[in-house]
């Protein structure tokens, strides 16, 4: 007669994702570390929560990585400094053993004190440190790839648990969304090859490509390689895209379906067809945004436009990926909202850069 053998004792690791769209999406790196090593070398094993905003949410809602997601309502009551104390409650209903902090903020150190959680691990930032019991100093950024700071918080877990720190291994971890599997591709019916272009940047315009660069691309594109383009973004991105119209004399449509042209989407999409646009494109070009990571996490071929920020450090991680780089300027990266310089670095990128990044990923990838 065979004894069925009892159940391994599980951790409950609750997971705080963080607020941008773009870093969540770079946080998933440290979700697939984590769910490579999740049985220990005693046997236990790790079992995750995650906790995001709801916008965010669909990103992860299929992801078998996960066991719950919690919603976290920064703009309801799990706002200001009372909310964090919400927060940590709600956390705390979930019983976690641990809690990994994604935001760089105090209130996340807040809730994950209140959660009752005997492991908080993050990076000691933000006033956080009173707070946490497993912490590192942040880096210069750029040291590290942002995706790979969040691995190494992965492997501190896996250290204060008593497995072998794994975050120094050479492996690269990717963003991954397999939550979005269930996702169908956009049908477009359409006679040309969809692109997607996103032009703004949520964060600020010395992240925006400018528009007189940007109409070249659009209209080589459209007149020339006869594709379909899609314009992507939120509503403080329709302003460009008038702009486009305008400066092109088009009449933008609205629809995926049709021959050579443009179609603008800016303002009109949710997350859930934002990632089925993206899975029926060929190509996906843009600033330094959350669309940017979305896509080359999805595998998109992606490039990534880059003036202010710094792609050492927040460049699109995934298998088709490539960068274009304001070069020689001083003052860059200078992580400001607006440009403060005479000369604006990302007008010194033309369009044949971007097609020429743009021709590698495709040659490279059939």
């Amino acid at each position: 007669m065979t004894e069925n053998k009892q159940a391994e004792p599980e951790i409950r690791v609750l997971l705080l994702a963080p607020n941008w769209l773009g870093d969540a999406v770079m946080f998933s790196a440290m979700i697939e570390f984590l769910h490579n090593n999740r049985i220990l070398p005693d046997g236990r094993r790790l079992v995750f929560d995650l906790a995001v905003r709801p916008a965010w949410a669909p990103l992860f809602k299929d992801d078998e990585r996960l066991e719950n997601i919690l919603p976290v309502e920064r703009n309801g009551r799990h706002g200001g400094l009372f909310g964090g104390v919400n927060l940590g409650n709600d956390f705390r209903s979930l019983k976690p053993h641990a809690v990994v902090l994604g935001p760089p903020s105090f209130r996340a150190g807040l809730a994950a004190w209140h959660s009752g959680a005997s492991l908080r691990v993050g990076y000691n930032s933000d006033g956080r440190g009173l707070f946490l019991n497993q912490c590192l100093s942040p880096m210069k950024r750029g040291t590290l790839h942002h995706s790979d700071e969040l691995v190494i918080l992965g492997g501190l877990l896996l250290k204060a648990l008593g497995f072998e720190d794994k975050a120094s291994d050479q492996q690269k971890f990717l963003p991954t969304m397999p939550g979005c599997k269930s996702i169908a591709p956009a049908v477009s019916n359409s006679s040309a090859p969809l692109w997607v272009f996103a032009p703004g940047a949520t964060y600020g315009s010395a992240k925006s490509w400018p528009l007189n660069r940007a109409l070249d691309f659009v209209r080589e594109t459209i007149e020339d390689r006869t594709v379909r383009l899609v314009l992507l973004g939120d509503a403080a991105a329709t302003v460009f895209a008038h702009g486009l119209a305008e400066g092109l004399d088009v009449t933008m449509a609205d629809k995926l379906h049709g021959g050579p042209g443009l179609v603008d989407l800016t303002g009109k999409t949710d997350l859930h067809q934002v990632v089925s646009i993206l899975k029926a494109s060929q190509v996906f070009v843009g600033n330094d945004s959350g669309l940017m990571h979305l896509a080359a996490a999805l595998g998109v071929p992606t490039v990534g436009i880059f003036g202010s920020s710094n792609p050492h450090w927040t460049s699109p991680r995934g298998p088709r990926t490539a960068v274009v780089n304001a070069e020689g300027f001083s003052c860059r990266p200078c992580y400001l909202k607006t440009c403060n310089q005479k000369e604006f670095c990302l007008e010194t990128i033309f369009a044949p850069s971007v097609f020429k990044a743009i021709d590698s990923l495709l040659s490279d990838h059939g």
